[in-house]
């Protein structure tokens, strides 16, 4: 049960952000601000809080909290510029590709190796070159590097924070800088070090990974695809 944690936070999440898509967001306009104010708080604490993390495990729970939040974020800037849940409908896409991609490697990690501690992952690229690449691609994804998809919602955020005030813009980036560092901490982590043991995953899991890893670059590369996309239903 243990090793499915990971998938069934990340579920956690992604179930929250649907049923707040589906069932509308509204808030009166004095709250809008605090609302984005109490979102860019979240992903900042989130993040310096899950640095200390040592358990995978609850990685993956700081992760999808984290993720939440910028979604939270990308809404109520929504409301913010007068805008539809559109910037929330794509971070809710990408969360869910990128997202899983993590949860899946994760959870694959823990039920493999069984060792709870970030650190006993040291050398993943040695053991398993297929996991460590996916790892870095969902890592460097989720921590907002441009290039990769959730990039896409975060520069959506920024431009339009912007536009109501540039403080709110300096404080969504700083807190994106330490999210960053959040998800590196992890990746650079599972790149240091050797270990000999091998990790091996089954055809239908490779192919599940590659499908998500090429998902969350090619998304980050060309977002008019997602933009297009949802122009004809929303």
């Amino acid at each position: 049960m243990r090793q499915a944690l990971p998938i069934l936070s990340f579920l956690i999440a992604a179930t929250a952000m649907y049923l707040i898509l589906v069932n509308g967001i509204e808030l009166p306009s004095e709250y809008e601000i605090f609302a984005a104010l109490v979102s860019i708080a979240a992903i900042g604490g989130l993040s310096i809080a899950g640095l200390f993390e040592k358990s995978i495990i609850r990685y993956a729970y700081f992760s999808a909290a984290i993720q939440f939040g910028y979604f939270m974020l990308d809404a109520s800037t929504a409301l913010l510029i007068d805008k539809s849940v559109w910037f929330a409908v794509i971070q809710f896409i990408n969360f869910v590709i990128a997202g899983g991609l993590f949860a899946i490697v994760i959870s694959l990690l823990y039920n493999t190796v069984r060792k709870e501690q970030v650190p006993e992952y040291s050398g993943l690229y040695e053991k398993n070159q297929l996991l460590g690449l996916v790892l870095a691609v969902s890592c460097l994804s989720l921590g907002g590097m441009p290039g990769f998809n959730i990039f896409v919602g975060e520069y959506l955020i920024y431009g339009s924070l912007f536009a109501v005030h540039p403080a709110l813009t300096l404080m969504a980036v700083f807190a994106s800088l330490v999210a960053f560092i959040f998800y590196f901490r992890i990746c650079y982590v599972m790149f240091a070090g050797t270990e000999s043991r091998k990790i091996n995953c089954g055809i239908i899991t490779k192919a599940v990974l590659v499908v998500l890893a090429l998902l969350t670059v090619g998304l980050g590369m060309l977002p008019q695809i997602l933009f297009r996309v949802l122009e004809m239903y929303i």
